[in-house]
């Protein structure tokens, strides 16, 4: 075996962030550019989300204690755990706003979506719902900026990277679908709009064969 196919940076199946991390650090000599690391950075807090310390959306949209129990023909037993017979729903929102990619959620009144501070109400399936602590489910910040990066100057580390947040996002999604009753999915997700990128500049560099005279003559 050659001592440049030893030294090959090679992803292993199924990476996690840091094997991601490791690798674009072995293509780019031992550094991380300032882009990745930003990105990077916020989708290990995605990934982290389910296991960090502090109070976020996740936990605190999955906590039984603050759910509304008489809409959810519930109770609390003897070790105080909470049991029930359904699930609060949710709406979710996937969307690229200026600051990156983002997924809100929001609870129903009724058949009704409902984006206000919320307590104690009967219509509601949570006790207290406060968007400014519950709406924001997680932010992938830039995503949208290092997508159009990635498609036209980006490397192999840039692209994992990117594959690696779609699944996150869609596993966590898969996560919450198993835990509240999700009613729909709607917005534009990473995967769609990483396609659609991917389409505009082909479309882009076709257009440029054309306008040069380079493009394959179609046969009559």
């Amino acid at each position: 075996m050659s001592s440049s196919s030893i030294n090959r940076p090679i992803l292993p199946e199924n990476p996690k962030l840091k094997d991601i991390n490791r690798y674009k650090k072995q293509l780019n000599w031992g550094e991380m550019p300032a882009f990745y690391h930003l990105i990077a950075s916020s989708v290990s807090e995605v990934e982290n989300l389910n296991s960090m310390g502090f109070d976020n959306a996740l936990k605190r949209i999955l906590d039984k204690h603050n759910w509304n129990l008489d809409l959810l023909d519930g109770y609390i037993d003897g070790d105080n755990n909470v049991h029930t017979n359904k699930k609060p729903r949710i709406a979710l929102y996937q969307l690229f706003t200026d600051r990156g990619f983002e997924i809100h959620c929001f609870p129903y009144a009724k058949d009704k979506e409902i984006d206000q501070f919320i307590k104690n109400h009967r219509l509601v399936e949570f006790n207290v719902w406060d968007p400014m602590t519950m709406k924001l489910l997680c932010r992938v910040n830039q995503l949208h900026k290092f997508i159009t990066f990635t498609c036209t100057q980006g490397d192999k580390g840039d692209i994992a990277l990117i594959e690696y947040t779609i699944e996150l996002v869609e596993d966590l999604i898969g996560y919450l679908k198993t835990q509240v009753d999700i009613v729909k999915v709607d917005g534009v997700s990473i995967r769609q709009y990483y396609q659609e990128q991917q389409k505009r500049l082909d479309d882009d560099d076709l257009q440029g064969l054309v306008i040069n005279g380079l493009q394959t003559p179609s046969q009559d």
